[in-house]
């Protein structure tokens, strides 16, 4: 028989509060993002302001009526906790000032077209086809197109299109890659046989080119191979692209780095970089509001706000220092871990899993996770993401477990050291490895060697 009664029972469940939702966010923030969340925080809470490089907190020690908010926030919310992290700051001033506008294609080359058109009638058709070019270079329309767009005829649109071609950069407003390269090719100061050799290598032997069949192409052209291996030199120097040189119509974003780790002595040094970022403190403007002790309507009313804005304030400000906190201890992690690397560089990277990080740390896996994400750090052989450093590993017979970034840069030195007239194949670059202790299959050697952006062997090979 069943019985209708009331039961006490003690569990434990993890809520997430609006508040702590908001400390995981502010702790994934890049740079620049906790810049705009700033910014976003100064507007909406009044409390709030940004304090001025030329502030002392001293000047205004004798002021009646001031507020202890350190005090405050430590009894209400517990804010400021015991910091035994020695913590440099590096105070840089706005990149906005150092960045110069760049000229954009259709700015580059509408400048020299107005010097350049002297008919009216082929100075608007121009114009029309410098604003259809593609970012890079390339003509976006047929001929047939624009001639019916402006009511032109044929003959017009190629007159003005041959006048473009002769701007500068060479190579642009081309139609086809074989046309970039042609128009390259005769302007360069180039004897009348070798500039004939040029032309009919990029009309007829391109796709044999880029398969490496070298010695194919000599035979139908009856040159040597060591002579088609010049023509192919010439022919790599040239620009498929020449467009890309110049800036887009997008805005340029620049990598800020959140961390700096530098050289001192014959140890490291770990700053933070905040110059760029605006502190925050709290506003006593509003400390006769919390001082006056009057029991009127309007005066708690205006206490509770300045109160409740003042908690959202409080934890804010526990949010990005445990923000800097956390950088700073993960960042102090990765350089115990990876102190070769910042020592000798990429060759000498360990295999790291972000779960390692968080049991030195003291924190979950995930915070870590939080942490690198949308981060870079500066060091002495460059600029990385966070995530850079937590790479996988293959077991070696000599090293112990060595990182996949490692073995990238080791397969990138044995190319670098081969003889060009005879080039590696993947297997003979897995044997090295093998008798490295780095025992790698030869597919996983391609892998790699494609990741790296690097060519065949046929490709690299030289006559």
């Amino acid at each position: 028989m069943m019985e209708i009664g009331l039961h006490l029972e003690q569990t434990q469940k993890l809520i997430i509060t609006p508040e702590l939702r908001q400390a995981l966010e502010i702790l994934q923030l890049s740079s620049m993002d906790l810049v705009d969340f700033t910014d976003q925080a100064l507007m909406e809470n009044p409390l709030l302001e940004a304090k001025e490089g030329g502030e002392r907190n001293g000047e205004q020690q004798d002021e009646p009526n001031r507020i202890d908010w350190q005090s405050f926030i430590s009894k209400s919310r517990d804010y400021y906790e015991e910091k035994g992290l020695p913590r440099e700051v590096r105070e840089e001033g706005p990149h906005e000032s150092m960045v110069s506008h760049q000229l954009t294609l259709e700015e580059y080359l509408t400048a020299q077209w107005k010097f350049a058109a002297s008919d009216p009638e082929i100075g608007a058709i121009g114009e029309y086809l410098i604003g259809n070019m593609n970012p890079s270079g390339y003509l976006a329309i047929t001929v047939e197109q624009a001639a019916a767009d402006l009511a032109k005829s044929q003959e017009k649109v190629e007159q003005a299109l041959k006048l473009l071609q002769t701007m500068d950069p060479p190579g642009v407003c081309a139609r086809s890659l074989r046309e970039c390269l042609i128009l390259q090719v005769v302007r360069q100061p180039l004897e009348k046989r070798t500039k004939a050799a040029m032309e009919t290598l990029i009309n007829h032997y391109l796709q044999e080119v880029g398969r490496g069949n070298l010695v194919k192409v000599a035979k139908e052209m009856e040159l040597t191979p060591a002579q088609v291996q010049k023509l192919v030199d010439r022919l790599r120097r040239l620009n498929p692209k020449p467009g890309v040189g110049f800036a887009d119509s997008e805005e340029t974003v620049y990598v800020i780095p959140d961390v700096q780790v530098e050289r001192d002595g014959e140890g490291f040094r770990i700053i933070l970089n905040e110059g760029h970022v605006p502190q925050l403190t709290i506003n006593d403007t509003y400390a006769k509001v919390l001082l006056q002790h009057s029991d009127a309507e309007k005066d708690q009313a205006a206490k509770s706000f300045v109160e409740a804005k003042l908690n959202q304030a409080a934890w804010l400000l526990r949010c990005l220092e445990q923000r800097r906190s956390t950088i700073y201890k993960v960042t102090e992690a990765l350089l115990k871990y990876q102190v070769e690397f910042f020592r000798k560089g990429v060759s000498a990277l360990r295999p790291l899993t972000m779960r390692q990080i968080a049991d030195e740390v003291g924190v979950h896996e995930s915070t870590v996770s939080r942490t690198a994400a949308n981060k870079y750090i500066q060091t002495p052989h460059g600029v990385f993401e966070f995530k850079f450093f937590f790479t996988p590993g293959l077991e070696s017979v000599t090293q112990g477990t060595v990182s996949t970034e490692s073995i990238r840069e080791i397969i990138k030195g044995i190319i670098k050291n081969e003889e060009p007239e005879k080039p590696f194949t993947d297997q003979q670059i897995a044997d090295q490895l093998g008798q490295r202790g780095i025992k790698v299959a030869r597919r996983t050697v391609a892998k790699y060697r494609e990741e790296l952006g690097i060519r065949s062997t046929a490709l690299r090979r030289r006559y």
